[in-house]
């Protein structure tokens, strides 16, 4: 018999920590081999981390509601002799790289063994994967993870704040999910110059055409800037600084913000522009379903080339969305109203929204984006570019 320590993994995408949601197993259960053991919280999904050994489990070493940093000893197993070295398929001692990572490639139908990773230590990211179903070989930008905090510096700042801040307030904890976002939107707003374009949509076509087909405006819109995004391949792309490299994506897949009590996830409809309008509004809806479920997978939540965030859900008439890291763009939504337009020289009453996009100022310039946004109008506004869209 020998006892073996099993740490959180790797779980991919930079992430750094995981939160215990649920032990699936108690100390002096018995295990078998991928049994799912614990239940954790990502920033980016929930996540069953499956048991590396058969064995028995000799000891927890973090309670239900307890942030594990990645490398950290999460299980004690007692195993057999015999069987202690042998843990999940396709672990560190073959190829290096994440469960998630690998579900994907055997999507894919890539294999592992011939793909040198780009990540930290040779890993394989989610971006090699994907570059290995294209011709033509590129370095993945490593994520940068932000420096430590000295805990003095830590204190110090809460002391600041407390003089300066009422003392009534309400405190609880930051989230793993809320300080993610807010480190990802505060770099993207650090590095990234982006701009904010708008233009105003008459929807009586869309309005009409939607309608008919049984739809809600959110997945024409996402299978119309498919279409633009070839026509326009900078909209689809990534300004690779380290590499001095820009990556004009070939497949379309689009990230769609979702509300959810954990906060915003932006799961991934993959490959938008080879599929249909209920396809895609299908698999919205099974995403945005399982993101505020909690079911929602890691691999489901990368790999996004472009987002969509529909700020018209709630109400509002126009927004300006911050891009995601590594993308060009974003498009906004507005909410569809009646407006005063002018048409044909007269005032009229017609259904209408803003669009908003930001882009990244080093990919498009003002001419360029505008010229892809003026695309994509045009097609929502036309009866008959709409009726061309496959259904």
């Amino acid at each position: 018999m020998a006892e073996r320590v099993f740490a959180l993994p790797d779980l991919g995408e930079g992430l750094e920590e995981a939160t215990v949601n649920a032990w699936l197993v108690k100390e002096g259960d018995p295990v078998s081999l991928n049994q799912p053991i614990v239940e954790v919280e990502t920033a980016k999904a929930t996540v069953e981390i499956p048991s590396p050994f058969a064995g028995t489990i000799a000891r927890l070493h973090a309670p239900a509601g307890e942030t594990v940093r990645v490398g950290a000893p999460l299980v004690t197993f007692v195993v057999q002799d015999d069987d202690a070295a042998v843990e999940e398929e396709a672990g560190p001692a073959t190829v290096a790289a994440t469960p998630a990572v690998r579900h994907r490639a055997r999507e894919l139908g890539v294999e592992l063994a011939g793909i040198a990773g780009s990540g930290p230590d040779g890993r394989i990211t989610h971006e090699d994967v994907e570059r290995a179903t294209r011709s033509g070989p590129a370095k993945a930008e490593e994520a940068q993870a932000p420096p430590e905090e000295r805990p003095e510096e830590r204190a110090g700042a809460r002391a600041l704040w407390t003089v300066m801040m009422p003392t009534d307030a309400d405190v609880r904890p930051i989230s793993t999910i809320r300080r993610t976002i807010a480190e990802n939107l505060t770099r993207v707003v650090r590095e990234v110059p982006q701009v904010t374009t708008f233009r105003t949509l008459d929807s009586t076509e869309l309005e009409a055409f939607r309608r008919e087909v049984g739809l809600s405006p959110l997945p024409i819109a996402v299978r119309a800037l498919a279409d633009v995004c070839r026509d326009h391949r900078s909209l689809n792309a990534s300004y690779m600084a380290e590499q001095g490299e820009i990556w004009l994506h070939r497949r379309v897949h689009v990230g769609i913000a979702t509300d959810t009590e954990r906060g915003l996830l932006v799961p991934v409809v993959r490959d938008v522009g080879d599929r249909p309008l209920g396809d895609i509004a299908a698999e919205i809806e099974r995403l945005a379903s399982a993101a505020r479920n909690g079911s929602i997978r890691i691999e489901e939540m990368t790999g996004g080339t472009i987002t969509v965030t529909n700020t018209g859900s709630y109400g509002s008439e126009f927004g300006t969305p911050i891009i995601n890291r590594a993308q060009a763009a974003i498009l906004g939504l507005g909410a569809i109203a009646p407006r005063a337009l002018v048409v044909d020289g007269q005032v009229v009453a017609r259904p209408a929204c803003t669009l908003s996009l930001t882009f990244d100022h080093r990919l498009l310039d003002g001419a360029t984006a505008g010229r892809a946004f003026g695309d994509l109008v045009a097609t929502l506004s036309s009866r008959e570019r709409l009726e061309a869209l496959p259904r």
